[in-house]
């Protein structure tokens, strides 16, 4: 892979669970974590690096370490999304990439097909678009990531998607898990 396509994989999960009660990311779905599912999805991608944003979990790095990812460590979750996201795009930007895939940690259902879509689509920024709804999975060009840098709050990069090429999804495959009842309502019991 020469500088100009090399692309970074980063899975945001730093996230703090407060509306489920516990830790989401390692409660089974489909007999393994929830955070497991994209893991293991972004491991089969032909990408240069894998980055997790995790808070301080020792479980957490261990799944995604697992999967071949570098963990990067966000001692402040509590910031809110765009921390992560902003520490994810210094650690593209330090890896040299010419892009960056993001993906959240509790969306288990995103395909690979789906991932590989967004990183062929051309522009800046390739968001993913469910029933009118843009969100990540996205990419983010390398002209874009000194800005993610300097994001702040829970909104992420929610401003940025409206200018993005997008890719369309099923609701279903950017289905994100956040309460117990998503679990049930996926045939899960908690």
């Amino acid at each position: 892979m020469n500088g100009s396509d090399v692309t970074i994989a980063v899975v945001l999960a730093a996230g703090l669970s407060r509306r489920f009660g516990g830790d989401k990311l390692l409660s089974p779905l489909q007999g393994k974590p929830l955070a497991a599912h994209i893991a293991a999805t972004l491991a089969a991608l032909d990408v240069a690096h894998r980055v997790a944003i995790c808070s301080a979990s020792a479980d957490r790095e261990t799944l995604f370490t697992a999967q071949g990812f570098e963990i990067v460590e966000n001692g402040e979750p509590g910031r809110g999304m765009a921390s992560s996201l902003a520490l994810g795009a210094r650690r593209a930007l330090d890896l040299g990439a010419a892009r960056m895939l993001v993906c959240l940690a509790d969306m288990p259902f995103v395909t690979a097909a789906h991932l590989r879509l967004l990183m062929a689509a051309g522009g800046n920024l390739v968001a993913t678009e469910a029933e009118g709804v843009r969100s990540p999975p996205a990419v983010f060009s390398h002209s874009i990531l000194s800005a993610l840098t300097q994001l702040t709050g829970d909104g992420g990069a929610r401003h940025l998607l409206r200018d993005a090429v997008v890719i369309r999804a099923t609701p279903e495959m950017v289905r994100d898990f956040d309460l117990p009842s998503d679990f049930r309502q996926a045939g899960e019991q908690l």
